[in-house]
């Protein structure tokens, strides 16, 4: 899959706890990306299914097995 570079690094910041935007946004560089950046960045992995919103609690996201999957190449490719 072609990940932007910023999509990349959301997806890495990612995991499979429940996390809002801003606690996604701690997990990476501060010269990655601002705040509104990664609420956009979301909901493109959103559409691809790499990533769920919480059905009950609005504004948490987390990895899908797809996002774990795709996170995992991602990590070995850049080792």
């Amino acid at each position: 899959m072609n990940l932007t570079s910023k999509q990349r690094i959301v997806l890495l910041a990612l995991t499979t706890e429940w996390q809002t935007p801003i606690q996604i946004a701690k997990g990476f560089p501060t010269a990655s990306g601002d705040f509104p950046d990664v609420q956009k960045v979301l909901k493109d992995l959103l559409r691809v299914g790499l990533v769920q919103i919480n059905p009950v609690v609005i504004g948490l996201y987390r990895l899908t097995p797809d996002g774990i999957t795709i996170k995992e190449l991602e990590l070995r490719e850049n080792q």
